[in-house]
Formats: structure tokens, C-alpha cells, sequence
């Protein structure tokens, strides 16, 4: 049975509970309010025909019990008498008896006496009577007086009552099931979307969500499931972004350990063979030499990301301005044989940095421009502080990148230019581990680049700044 059924269900019993009790009661209370004024009305009639008698003895003596017979009869005769039956006994002898119900009535002498009388009910085909029981002393010789009332009106009324009610509630029933049914609908069509919502994540879509805006308690938690589906889409989007990442970190690591490995393998085999002449076992060495070195400077590289990755670095307060000095001042003379000229501006101050991670974000900039310069050009180094730590900006006049690729260069092994990349020596990891430092200072790494106008690196670390000497504790 489904919910809204079950809802349905339970209004039709509860209306059926308050409705049938209710009126059940308010019934039975209109028959007793009646009966008992019935009842009242046969005690005044027989007390009155009581007190006739009284008067009548008071009047004539009675000589024998047959006077008292006369009177009742009189009183009939007169259309006088209100009651249905009448029956006048002395001992087992019956000396009156009136109305065809006289023959039901029940046996009450046990319960009268000269100054009570007693009360009862009986049904004589298909009426319902009440009974008056009355004793009556005539010349020292009991009288028994029973007196029937006719009451069935009371009991027609309250059977029509009780169909009239048996037809009401059979059509309110009705209509309250209808409409039990149709609000019951209402209220649970925000679950039965949930549950549609909740099988379409199921099934795998995702982006799948409920809509409902509803202020009730389903609407907030429409609201919930709907956010806890968006944290869990936003959570499996990274997941799979993470394991393309690592798919293609395995793949781009794989293919830069097979050339140079399959190259010294060639040329370690031919030199084991000693088939080459002493100028070609030179150049064979000399290839194994530096594929060797371009096999260690990768190592070294995921050495440093792993580092960058695994590590929490201790920050300390250290100038950005003289260690960008000290860093590229060796770097002047050998640039400027290539034609580069490089130039550094840093604004004095100090603020928490890792020094080694700094320094390798540095060289690493550095190193991108200088192989980005495809002839003559410059390249600025700038610092500058901030509130909360500092900003580096590299930025060279070389051959530039495409917009569509800057999204992609932090990525591990990527390359835009892969022969001349490779060719000079990258490993495709710089700007990967650039991007880590950064982030290990509360920072970011952004890239502003156009074909033939050159390239721009900014760098903010975040990492703070230290407390003058003489204030409070930051």
C-alpha cells in the first residue's frame, strides 16, 4: 500500500471514528431524552388515574372489587383514557382486561405495595410498550392495576434517525475518501519527485535534482537532498577529474621514461657490441650522458612535487626582494650571451615564506621564460607586498601560448610545444610544482599569455606577515 493510501486511509477512519461515535451518541441521547419524557407522562397519566380512584372511593364505598371495574369502564366509555392496555387483578383472578397488549404484560406484583409502583418495558408484535404496575385496596381485598402506554413512535423515530444517519455516512464516506485521497496526493507528490530525483541518481544522472521550493518540512528536505546531490556531484566530478589526472600522469610519465631509456638501450647495445668506430662510441656516450641527465632531472622534479605535495612547510620571514636578487644576479651573465636581458625590481619587506620552496618557484619561472625566448628579449623579474604576504610576476617577450591552452599547463607533463620542450630539456613539471608552492602559501598561480606577445606569470603568496618587533603578538 502506498503512502498516499495509507494517509487516505487513515482520514477515512478517523472521520468514520468521529462522525459514526458522534452521531451514535447524539442519537441514543435524543431517544433517552424522549423516552424519559414519555416515561414521565404515563407516571403523571397513571397517578392521576390513581388519584381518580381515590376520589371515586372517597365518594361511594366500594363494596366490592367490581366498583372499581365500573369506573374504568365509565372512563373508557368518556374517551378519556390515554393508555393502550389495562388490566385489573385481584389474586390469579382477572377482572378487567383492555387492549390486546394487555396479554404481554410482564409480572411485576413482587415489586409494588400500597404506596409504590413499579415500571416496565415489553414488545408485543412489533410495539414497544411501557408498564405501569399499581396495587389498589378494596375493602381490605389488593387490586393489582397494570397500565400500558404505547411508546413505539419513540423507538419509529429513532430507527428513521439511525437510516437517515446510515445513508449520510455512507455518502460522506464517500466523499471524504475522495477527498482524503485527492489531499493525501497533494501532500506526497513532493515525495513521489524525490523519489523519481532519488532513482535517477541511482541510475547515474547526476545532474538530476528535485526542484521543490516547498517551506514545509519535505521542502526542506527537498533543499537537502538536492545540495547533498550537488556536494556529491561536485565530489565524483573531482574524482574523475583526479583519475584522468592520474591516467594521464601514468600515461605522459610512462612515454617520458620510454624514449630516453629505449635510446640508451640502443646505444648502450651497440656500444656492448663494439662494432663502432672511436668517434661514434663518443657520440654514443655522449647521448647516453645526457639522457641519463634529462632521466635525472625528471626524478628530481617529482622528487620536489612530491615534496611540495607530502610536506607542510615551515614559514618563515624572509624578504622576497633579496632572495629574487640573490638568485637571478648569477643568472645575468649567462642570458645576456643569449641575447636576454634580464631585469629585477622588488619591493623591500618582509613576509612568511618557505625559502627553498620560493627558490624553486623562482628558477622554475625563470627557466619557462628563458625556453619560451626563441631569439633577443627581456625578461622582468617584480615583487611587490601585500597585506597579507607578497606577489611575484615573471614576465618575458617571447613566442607566447594560445588562450585554450593555459588552462592545461599546471597540469603534470603537459607541454604546448613537445618536441621543442623535450628537445631543451623539460620534463613538463615547472609549472605543476609552481602551482603546489603556491598553493602550500594560501595562494594561486595565473597565466596571461598571446601568441607572439609573450607570457606573464603573477604568483601571490598568502602565506602572512611577521609582527613588528614591539607589537602584540599577530
Amino acid at each position: 500500500m502506498t503512502f498516499r493510501c495509507k494517509i487516505a486511509l487513515a482520514l477515512v477512519c478517523l472521520l468514520s471514528l468521529l462522525f459514526g461515535g458522534g452521531s451514535s451518541a447524539l442519537i441514543s441521547l435524543s431517544f433517552q431524552s424522549a423516552l424519559a419524557r414519555e416515561q414521565a407522562a404515563a407516571k403523571a397519566a397513571y397517578d392521576q388515574l390513581l388519584h381518580t380512584f381515590q376520589l371515586v372511593e372517597r365518594v361511594e364505598v366500594w363494596s366490592q372489587p367490581q366498583d372499581a371495574v365500573q369506573v374504568v369502564q365509565q372512563l373508557s366509555a368518556q374517551g378519556g383514557q390515554s393508555w393502550a392496555a389495562l388490566s385489573l387483578t385481584a389474586g390469579e383472578d382477572v377482572l378487567l382486561s383492555q387492549g390486546v397488549p394487555a396479554q404481554g404484560f410482564a409480572d411485576l406484583r413482587g415489586m409494588v405495595d400500597a404506596g409504590h409502583c413499579a415500571q416496565g418495558a415489553f414488545a408485543y408484535f412489533d410495539k414497544h410498550y411501557l408498564q405501569l404496575t399499581g396495587q389498589l385496596d378494596i375493602q381490605g381485598t389488593p387490586l393489582l392495576l397494570n397500565v400500558a402506554y404505547d411508546i413505539s413512535p419513540i423507538y419509529a423515530t429513532r430507527q428513521q434517525q439511525l437510516e437517515t444517519f446510515g445513508r449520510i455516512f455512507v455518502i460522506l464516506l464517500a466523499v471524504c475518501a475522495l477527498l482524503s485521497y485527492t489531499a493525501a496526493r497533494l501532500l506526497t507528490r513532493p515525495l513521489e519527485k524525490l523519489s523519481r530525483t532519488a532513482q535517477a541518481l541511482a541510475a547515474g544522472d547526476l545532474a538530476c535534482r528535485s526542484g521543490i521550493t516547498g517551506r514545509d518540512e519535505i521542502g526542506a528536505l527537498a533543499r537537502e537532498f538536492d545540495a547533498m546531490a550537488q556536494r556529491q556531484q561536485e565530489h565524483i566530478a573531482a574524482l574523475r577529474a583526479t583519475m584522468e589526472g592520474q591516467d594521464r600522469f601514468i600515461g605522459s610519465f610512462t612515454h617520458e621514461l620510454k624514449t630516453p631509456m629505449t635510446s640508451i638501450l640502443g646505444y648502450a647495445d651497440l656500444l656492448r657490441r663494439g662494432t663502432l668506430s672511436p668517434d661514434e662510441q663518443a657520440q654514443a656516450a655522449d647521448y647516453i650522458f645526457s639522457e641519463a641527465r634529462r632521466l635525472e632531472r625528471l626524478s628530481f622534479k617529482l622528487l620536489e612535487l612530491y615534496l611540495a605535495e607530502h610536506q607542510s612547510p615551515e614559514l618563515l620571514p624572509v624578504s622576497p626582494a633579496a632572495l629574487v636578487h640573490d638568485l637571478t644576479a648569477p643568472l645575468v651573465p649567462g642570458l645576456a650571451r643569449q641575447g636576454i636581458t634580464l631585469t629585477v625590481q622588488g619591493e623591500e619587506g618582509l613576509c612568511l615564506l618557505e625559502p627553498d620552496l620560493f627558490r624553486s618557484l623562482v628558477l622554475n619561472l625563470l627557466d619557462n621564460a628563458r625556453k619560451a625566448m626563441e631569439g633577443p628579449g627581456t625578461i622582468a623579474v617584480t615583487t611587490a607586498m601585500t597585506g597579507d604576504g607578497s606577489t611575484l610576476t615573471v614576465r618575458d617577450t617571447g613566442r607566447g601560448m594560445p588562450p585554450e591552452v593555459l588552462d592545461h599547463l599546471t597540469e603534470a607533463f603537459y607541454r604546448v610545444d613537445k618536441s621543442r620542450s623535450r628537445a631543451q630539456g623539460g620534463a613538463g613539471l615547472g609549472l605543476t610544482l609552481c602551482d603546489r608552492i603556491a598553493a602550500l602559501h594560501q595562494g594561486q598561480l595565473r597565466l596571461e599569455s598571446r601568441p607572439g606577445q609573450g607570457t606573464t606569470v603573477t604568483v601571490t603568496l598568502k602565506g602572512g606577515r611577521p609582527c613588528p618587533p614591539d607589537s602584540r603578538p599577530c
